[in-house]
């Protein structure tokens, strides 16, 4: 009796612990930092605040529960640290000072995360990669160096990036990075990765993207619209079905994009001109994931037409998917009946594909 006695305990005692495993704690004792000051929690893939709390004694906590690992920030007035959580107990020594620093070793300042360990060190690969990017591009801008010489700077990045990924594929960070990646692969080598994924990652939600991705077909010329529901800025839902009857020059955009911008503010009030007697209609869609990027830009490009979003980063929105989209700007010319005309690239002569269309001219 004594003996099923103790087997029971040791039983609800395993339960026990494992319901506290069951989310995530992050604890963490930063000196230099003021008490009372705010402390704000951050999915860093869409930009939605999980959690707030002050500074006490140079430490905060955080509680909660995650469907899956996930890329955060956390951010207390000019400090901020991004790392991967998960539903485990998080630890974060460090100070004002260190944390200022540039080079930091995360690895030493966050611990408990083996997501964030992987993600740390693919990040070490690629820091002399990055540490060139900017000095790079400035001399590809400025002709310094060729398209190819530039080109082959960025396939040396992807190359060694993604080199990283399959050779540590069972994890989230691998995951989330191939999805990144995933228009610059073979469709072959994506379905071989994705089928030695375990379980709970295929059915997690990077890995249902993927899925969908390698198995989803997406919409091309010819095809009827798949509908798209977002909000626009006054928090009012929009249906691209809701313009039906109209031809639809469906804009794929974003605030952090400067070619967007630049189509935006250099081409689209023209054409508005120019067809406001056919039936023509421009609905942008913001791949933006924060609101106030997406309004700031959207304010000073005085943009007067339907502008919705989800607020979702373009690598994990479905929306990308069901219309092929790896890069933007990008552009769709839609039929009065909802059908797919052109898919129009940024590069694209996308007034004369309009004139086609509004004018009837070849």
């Amino acid at each position: 009796m004594k003996k099923s006695i103790v087997i029971l305990c040791l039983i609800i005692g395993l339960i026990s612990c494992q319901k506290k495993q069951s989310g995530y704690i992050v604890e963490a004792d930063i000196t230099g930092l003021k008490d009372s000051t705010k402390v704000l929690l951050f999915n860093s893939n869409t930009w939605k605040e999980l959690d707030s709390t002050i500074i006490i004694n140079n430490k905060f906590t955080f509680k909660g529960k995650l469907n899956d690992p996930t890329p955060v920030g956390i951010y207390i007035s000019d400090v901020s640290i991004g790392f991967w959580l998960e539903n485990k107990k998080i630890t974060i020594n460090s100070s004002k000072e260190e944390l200022l620093e540039k080079n930091n070793d995360f690895s030493k300042i966050i611990t408990g995360s083996e997501t964030n360990k992987i993600a740390l060190r693919h990040e070490k690969l690629l820091k002399p990669f990055r540490d060139r990017q900017a000095e790079t591009y400035k001399k590809f801008n400025k002709k310094l160096i060729s398209e190819e010489a530039y080109k082959a700077y960025r396939d040396s990045i992807t190359n060694t990036s993604t080199k990283f990924l399959f050779e540590n594929p069972n994890n989230y960070f691998s995951l989330s990075e191939i999805l990144d990646y995933r228009f610059d692969l073979k469709k072959e080598k994506l379905e071989d990765y994705f089928s030695q994924l375990p379980l709970e990652l295929k059915k997690s939600s990077y890995g249902k993207i993927l899925d969908d991705f390698l198995h989803i077909k997406p919409v091309r010329e010819g095809d009827d619209i798949v509908d798209i529901i977002g909000k626009n800025l006054d928090g009012e839902e929009i249906k691209l079905s809701d313009f039906k009857g109209k031809v639809v020059l469906l804009d794929f955009w974003a605030g952090w994009c400067p070619p967007c911008i630049k189509q935006i503010k250099e081409e689209f009030p023209s054409l508005i001109e120019k067809y406001k007697d056919k039936n023509f209609q421009i609905v942008s869609y913001s791949f933006d994931i924060r609101r106030e990027m997406w309004k700031n830009a959207s304010d000073k490009l005085e943009i007067n037409w339907p502008n919705f979003s989800k607020l979702t980063k373009i690598n994990i929105d479905p929306v990308a998917l069901q219309y092929d989209i790896s890069s933007i700007p990008i552009t769709f010319i839609i039929s009065e009946e909802g059908k797919v005309l052109k898919k129009v690239e940024y590069n694209d002569d996308l007034e004369k594909e309009l004139d086609k269309v509004l004018l009837g001219k070849e």
